[in-house]
Order: C-alpha cells, then sequence, then structure tokens
C-alpha cells in the first residue's frame, strides 16, 4: 500500500502495510514544490503539479494502485461520534445525519472509520467522521487518473494523525500534548485517556531554523493548557511530545517548554516498538501523517467509495432492482416474444450503425475534442481561483502594527520607560523598539507586562547600556501574535 500526503511545500510518500498489528514502513520519499503548485491542499496549478507527481512516481518507481490520498485541507470537517453498532451503510446513514447544518460544504461525500472497539454494553463505537465538496475530492480523483494512478482512499490529514497515535505506545494511558510540525504549520493536539480532547492548527511566522521559530512552537501549548484548565485537565497533563523539529533544536525547545510549566516532561515522537521502518528510520517525524495513512480503514467507508454512484444514479439502481425481480418470472414469455421482436432488432441495428457512423464522423469528432479541452481549461480555472482564495485568507492572517499595537506598548511603559518604536518587519513579524529608563529594573518590568499582552508572541531584549547620565538603554524585539488558523475541532 502507499500513502501520498499532499499539503503545501512538501509532497510526502510512504510504503508500507499493516501486519500482526504492527505498521511495518518500506520506504518514504519526497518532493519538494518550490513553485506553489499546490496551497493549503487546494490545486493551483494542476500541470505543474501533474509534472511534479509524475517525476515522484517515476524516480522511485512507486505503485501505482492501492493508493490512499491524504490531504491537509480545511476543505475538510471532521468530527468524533458515539454511532450506534448497525451494519456499514446504516452507518454511513447516521454519518450523515450528524452533518446536517454544515452549510459550507456544497453537494458533499461523506466517510468515517471506527476509532475503537464497539462497546458491547452501550452498543455504541466511536468513529472519526469527515465530509468534503465532492468537487473539492473528485478533482484529486481525476488528477491521479491522468497518471494512471488509481486512488482507493481520500481522507484528511486529522484522520491519518489519528490512527498513527493509535499505534505509539509512548502516548498509552498518558494525558499529553503532541505537536506536529510541517514547515510553516503547526498542528496541536491534547490527549487524555487515549481520545483526542481538542485539536488546533496554526500558522508559523518566524524563520525556521532560527530560536525564535522553537519558541513559538512551544508557547502554542499554552492555548491547550488553558483548554485543560477550563476542563479541569491541567493537573493531569504529564507530557508533552513534538514531532518535526531537528535534534540541534530541541534544547531550546525543551528550555521554553520548561519556562511554561516546569513539571512538563519533554520528549521527540518516536515511532516506538509498534512501528518498523526499514530505510530512514531517522525520519520519523517528518512522515509521520503518510504513515498514518498507511493503517487501512473500512474500503466501503472510506470517502472515496461515496464517489462511485452519485444520489441520482443510487436511485435509479434502487430501481432497476425492484423491476429485475419480477421480469425472471417473465422469462419464459420474454423468449416467446423474442422471436417477434427480432425483425425489429434488425430493423433498429440499422439505425444504429447510422448513428455510430455519424459519431466516427471527424467533424463530430473533433468538436467533441474541442469541447472536452474546453472543460479541462475551466477545471484548471477554478482549480487556480479557490487556491487564491486559500492564499487572500492566508494572507489576511498576518500580523499588523497600528495605533492599538503603540497604545498598548505606551500602557506598558508609562511610568517606567520611554519606549520608541524602531523599525517593524510584516514578513516576521518583528516589532523593534528602543527603551531608556534611570532604573534598569524598571526595563525588566516594562519588558514583563509586554509578555503579559495577547497581541505578542514572543518578547526579548538585548544590548543593555548605560551612558554617562546614568540612563539605561536596551533593545527590545517583539514577535506579533497572528490569529490561529484554526482545522475544525475534534471533542
Amino acid at each position: 500500500m502507499l500513502t501520498i500526503y499532499l499539503a503545501n511545500k512538501y509532497i510526502k510518500a510512504a510504503v508500507g502495510e499493516m501486519s500482526g498489528g504492527k505498521l511495518h514502513v518500506r520506504e518514504m520519499v519526497q518532493t519538494v514544490d518550490e513553485g506553489g503548485a499546490i496551497l493549503n491542499g487546494t490545486i493551483v496549478d494542476e500541470e505543474a503539479l501533474l509534472a511534479l507527481l509524475k517525476n515522484l512516481w517515476e524516480e522511485h518507481n512507486l505503485p501505482k494502485k492501492d493508493v490512499n490520498l491524504v490531504l491537509d485541507s480545511n476543505q475538510f470537517t471532521s468530527k468524533e461520534l458515539q454511532v450506534p453498532v448497525l451494519n456499514s451503510k446504516k452507518k454511513m446513514d447516521y454519518v450523515i445525519r450528524e452533518f446536517t447544518g454544515v452549510e459550507r460544504i456544497t453537494d458533499p461525500v461523506y466517510g468515517y472509520f471506527e476509532l475503537e472497539k464497539p462497546d458491547k454494553k452501550s452498543k455504541l463505537q466511536k468513529v472519526l467522521a469527515m465530509a468534503a465538496p465532492r468537487d473539492y475530492v473528485l478533482q484529486f480523483i481525476e488528477l491521479f487518473r491522468k497518471l494512471g494512478i488509481t486512488l482507493s482512499g481520500v481522507e484528511c490529514a486529522a484522520g491519518a494523525r489519528y490512527r498513527l497515535l493509535k499505534q505509539l505506545t509512548s502516548l498509552e494511558g498518558k494525558a499529553c500534548i503532541i505537536q506536529f510540525v510541517d514547515d510553516m504549520n503547526l498542528t496541536n493536539i491534547l490527549q487524555y485517556s487515549g481520545s483526542i480532547e481538542t485539536s488546533n492548527r496554526k500558522r508559523l511566522f518566524a524563520e525556521p531554523g532560527t530560536p525564535a521559530y522553537i519558541v513559538e512552537i512551544a508557547r502554542a501549548t499554552q492555548n491547550l493548557i488553558s483548554f485543560a484548565k477550563a476542563q479541569n485537565l491541567d493537573n493531569m497533563i504529564t507530557d508533552v511530545f513534538v514531532s518535526g523539529i531537528t535534534e540541534a533544536d530541541y534544547e531550546i525547545y525543551e528550555d521554553s517548554i520548561r519556562n511554561i510549566n516546569p513539571d512538563l516532561a519533554v520528549e521527540l515522537l518516536t515511532a516506538g516498538k509498534n512501528i518498523t521502518i526499514s530505510k530512514n528510520e531517522d525520519n520519523f517525524a517528518g512522515y509521520a501523517i503518510a504513515m498514518g495513512g498507511l493503517i487501512k480503514t473500512d474500503p466501503d467507508t472510506n470517502i472515496a467509495s461515496g464517489l462511485k454512484y452519485t444520489p441520482e444514479q443510487l436511485e435509479s439502481r434502487k430501481q432497476k432492482r425492484k423491476i429485475l425481480i419480477p421480469s425472471v418470472t417473465l422469462a419464459v414469455v420474454l423468449a416467446v416474444a423474442a422471436l417477434v421482436l427480432l425483425g425489429r432488432n434488425l430493423y433498429l441495428q440499422s439505425q444504429l450503425d447510422d448513428l455510430e457512423a455519424y459519431n466516427q464522423d471527424p467533424e463530430i469528432v473533433q468538436k467533441c475534442a474541442e469541447y472536452e479541452a474546453l472543460n479541462a481549461r475551466i477545471a484548471a480555472a477554478t482549480g487556480i481561483s479557490n487556491g487564491l482564495s486559500m492564499l487572500a485568507n492566508t494572507l489576511e492572517q498576518y500580523p499588523k502594527v497600528d495605533s492599538k499595537v503603540e497604545a498598548v506598548v505606551e500602557n506598558c511603559a508609562v511610568g517606567l520607560v520611554t519606549a520608541t518604536i524602531q523599525s517593524y518587519s510584516a514578513q516576521t513579524g518583528l516589532l523593534q523598539m528602543e527603551t531608556k529608563a534611570r532604573d534598569v529594573s524598571q526595563i525588566n518590568q516594562f519588558v514583563n507586562l509586554l509578555t503579559e499582552q495577547e497581541i505578542f508572541a514572543s518578547v526579548d531584549y538585548t544590548g543593555y547600556n548605560e551612558d554617562s547620565n546614568g540612563t539605561w538603554t536596551v533593545n527590545v524585539n517583539c514577535i506579533m501574535a497572528p490569529e490561529q488558523i484554526e482545522e475544525e475541532e475534534t471533542e
């Protein structure tokens, strides 16, 4: 089995299978999308994405059947549900009813997979259900079909993460925070008693590879700690696991978590004994979501299974079955009538031959080809439009410095320091200011006040300097806090 994971910059593939309750991963490969062919799981440039995928398959000789596609996109809505113990079809009907009222999904297609075995006493079981617009999923089915690749499944990244977490023995029985770092995207999960209590997704603004980037990741745990406190779970959280940072950055990350809560144990998320990796075992963090997609679900309840037939086609099939049963009893009568109809059949055959000759006419064939080409261009334009809309939404999340920010700085400085804003970088969210005070402790008080402000993600200060008049000057750097881009929460 192969899983292909699409999100933003990196396109990742993992080959393997489940056997004996363990996940065996044979190969993990990736390619980098430098041109922005896909953004937040939405196709922006179909031709460029086709070229990237084709090269990835040819270079590594990847299988073209039994391929599961995992998409990190807010086009999906996912819910953790308690459903009655029913057969697959009736469970799907129940799941569909649970999504009633989700108006933002146009012509949705649904899927689900089991999170736990059925409870014999309550006759209920926990599932993760998901829904996405039919056209959104179909465009990926058609995209891979152009490469001769058959998609056996399509799902959201949240589903793959759920199944992967169930395989990690290091998480068993723990109330913990888990962080998945994927370039500029960060997913935060709070797990308690084997279940995900809440999750969110945010964009990172600091430059990867810098201390500020690692500090920003660590600070994102504060929202989950606040949620846990509201649910009276904060005293039960014992561990923080992180996936996607280097060992070189781990020390900075650990120190940052200690500053938030010194009682939390910090660990890098590892594969554990239930996952074996034949090659590049050190790359577990980078391929975690792709590996989660290798854990198979029921093909009859996969979101791709809902694309086999439209509602109209399903209704037509029901009507045909109703006609088929009584028709068997009429078989003998129809056999006699066949002789009468033979003559008419010959007449209709001649008409069919005329129609086939019409369909083979070069002028008609050319018009059909032009029609298909126009449809392809329309589909490409739709993909570009969707991608630009997603890009516009993302850009709106960038922080900005306005009079409100200046007022916050002035309020914190009153009676303590003289603060002058020197510069601001919209690209990095870095606000630099110069502070002066007669007493250096007043500068420290000023910095503490800034740290408590929600508009700043981080605050640090450098360059202590005392002039001949006894005035202290310190440079203060603040990283503006962006609004979070949250994935649908599952509770």
